[in-house]
């Protein structure tokens, strides 16, 4: 009677669609250039060839996403051109900006898709209690943000700083960027997703790094 009670409730993996799964693996999938940049050397501050080539990935990753919206959108939804233009676009502004602390703009890309995608994603899959200040959001999905984008963000900084800072230190640095960013997320606001927590990350980026590192 038991394992026919558990083998007739649906798996984990079964409870979002071919279509939300999609939508997740593109969100992420920026996450995965700034750890790519920790096992290609390259010189600090970032040269100008690295800066094309990564605004050259971002810009055809997004070009990729909105041509084939079809394969990500969510039904009804009007808002995925926002997502797709102002994450690229926070991305883009951080490294570019900061090109002798390439780190920065690179945590904020991975609070960005693997905070805020495994926010999604835990809420989805976990679902749970909701979050007292919002319904629509759990405690599932903001754990999962923290869990998953404070310790992978700590070790970008850690690898990408120059000087080379402490593990301590990288993770004082990026945890307050990682929970404003998941408190940004989980708020009850209209304002698009990307746009709350890149901005908040990036901010709280700058602010943090003044003063844990200087």
């Amino acid at each position: 009677m038991l394992i026919g009670s558990l083998s007739s409730r649906p798996s984990l993996i079964s409870r979002l669609s071919p279509h939300e799964w999609r939508r997740r693996l593109i969100h992420m999938s920026p996450g995965l250039l700034p750890v790519l940049l920790l096992a290609i050397p390259h010189p600090d501050p970032l040269p100008w060839y690295s800066q094309v080539v990564i605004i050259a990935v971002v810009s055809g990753m997004s070009v990729f996403a909105l041509r084939r919206a079809n394969l990500f959108e969510r039904q009804n939804e009007t808002g995925w051109p926002v997502s797709v233009v102002s994450y690229a676009a926070i991305i883009l502004t951080m490294l570019l900006a900061f090109p002798a602390q390439p780190e920065m703009g690179l945590v904020v890309t991975v609070i960005i898709a693997f905070g805020d995608g495994s926010a999604t994603l835990g809420g989805l899959l976990l679902q749970g209690p909701c979050l007292p200040w919002n319904k629509g959001k759990s405690w599932a999905g903001f754990s999962a943000f923290l869990l998953i984008s404070i310790p992978v963000a700590a070790v970008v900084f850690w690898g990408e700083a120059r000087p080379g800072v402490s593990l301590s230190a990288a993770l004082a640095c990026v945890a307050p960027a990682c929970l404003a960013a998941a408190v940004a997320e989980s708020l009850p606001m209209r304002l698009n997703d990307n746009i709350r927590v890149g901005v908040t990350s990036a901010l709280a980026m700058i602010i943090s790094r003044g003063v844990f590192v200087g």
